[in-house]
């Protein structure tokens, strides 16, 4: 079975991860809520069942995955940024035809393949379908294969067959044969003629999060980072970090009203969006702390927990909150 088509069995043992977490939390929210996670902010240029390309700034666009109808190819949001010397395209997805789909995407709206990939972070849903990229060698006038950024800690979690990692495969291998590391404490920058696009390491839904900056056109790819409306996966995360690296790019946001920040799920996050998400952490924050001094269970802190509604509608589950409460739990042990 290839990279990017992850069977049941390895489905289920990926229980942890944003895959199960998305389709959990979303099984158990309002049709209110499952109809507003993704809610078209910006004008689309495309649709289809497993996503759609929204347009968001001068030659750049989101890509806007809605898995809730049952296909997954993409499942995580991406996008693609233009300039006159080479082409961005930001996320691996979930399967090879995501990354294909996208990279054609590219093609038809700029006359040209990508020429860059960016990984956000190594979980299955962001990373198993960047051998699609290279697929496309074929076809002519592309690339023998786009050059793909991702941090070192990114590269060897993504091939190491991990849990909430792709499943171990050839194809997958290949791909990250020739990673352009960008490190951990210095980033990197792509340039594209006339723009100029930065990766920045932050650290928080994972040991090393990567994130995609279009500082002339305001532009940010935070990957899972921020979450739109669905309660935040913690399944490798480190809240302090997290909470951290989360107000980093609220005060980018807060700057500019018009930034636009695309989240790894759910529709384009604003100013007073990442207003809620901060209020939504800061409330976990303050359940964990309060029941950690007075040595109460992480689950029955989680299991007592509500959003606050000045917050808004967060799709959650008790298991992904109990997850928020127990990496606190590790936080404040430590």
């Amino acid at each position: 079975m290839s990279a990017g088509a992850v069977g049941p069995r390895a489905f289920l043992a990926q229980a942890g991860g944003c895959l199960a977490h998305v389709l959990l939390s979303a099984s158990c929210a309002s049709p209110r809520a499952r109809g507003q996670w993704t809610a078209p902010s910006n004008p689309t240029v495309t649709t289809q069942p497993f996503a759609r390309l929204d347009a968001i700034g001068a030659e750049a666009w989101a890509v806007i995955s809605t898995p809730l109808g049952g296909d997954r190819t993409t499942f995580a949001n991406g996008g693609i940024i233009a300039g006159t010397a080479g082409v961005v395209v930001v996320e691996g997805f979930y399967r090879s035809a995501g990354a294909e789909w996208l990279a054609r995407q590219a093609r038809a709206l700029t006359g040209r393949w990508p020429t860059h990939v960016v990984l956000t972070h190594y979980h299955v849903d962001h990373a198993s379908g960047v051998n699609g990229y290279a697929g496309l060698d074929t076809a002519p006038g592309a690339p023998a294969r786009p050059a793909l950024y991702a941090t070192a800690s990114t590269r060897t979690a993504a091939v190491s067959g991990a849990p909430v990692a792709p499943a171990r495969d050839a194809a997958l291998e290949r791909a990250f044969a020739d990673v352009v590391v960008v490190g951990a404490d210095r980033g990197g920058v792509i340039d594209l003629g006339n723009r100029t696009v930065r990766l920045e390491p932050l650290r928080g839904h994972t040991a090393s999060d990567l994130v995609v900056h279009d500082e002339d056109a305001r532009l940010t790819f935070a990957g899972d980072l921020v979450w739109s409306g669905m309660f935040p996966n913690f399944v490798d995360a480190d809240p302090r970090r997290l909470a951290e690296s989360v107000a980093h790019l609220a005060r980018s946001v807060r700057r500019s009203a018009r930034q636009v920040l695309v989240p790894g799920h759910g529709g384009v996050v604003t100013a007073d969006g990442m207003a809620q998400y901060e209020g939504l952490l800061a409330s976990l924050e303050a359940a964990a702390r309060g029941g950690y001094a007075a040595g109460r269970p992480a689950a029955e802190v989680a299991a007592g927990y509500t959003v606050p509604s000045a917050l808004g509608e967060w799709m959650a589950t008790k298991s992904g909150v109990e997850r928020a409460m127990t990496a606190w739990y590790r936080v404040l042990a430590s």
